[in-house]
């Protein structure tokens, strides 16, 4: 385990990676009025950079799942 800084492992649980993978996770199992919400909570909380990053995120979740188009 690297501890309660990132280290470059793949698998690291301390990074902004994880912690993203998970919410994007979260996120793509809401309803999509839920995920509009959430996305305007997360521009007005975190900025529009993030919001964007959250989408890209869950995009990338989507196209990896099976049967996805």
């Amino acid at each position: 385990m690297c501890g309660r800084e990132p280290c470059n492992k793949p698998n690291c649980t301390w990074g902004e990676a994880h912690r993203l993978e998970g919410e994007a996770r979260a996120v793509a199992a809401m309803s999509a009025e839920a995920r509009t919400e959430y996305h305007a909570l997360v521009v007005k909380k975190r900025g529009e950079v993030a919001g964007q990053e959250l989408i890209r995120a869950v995009r990338e979740l989507w196209k990896h799942k099976p049967g996805a188009k």
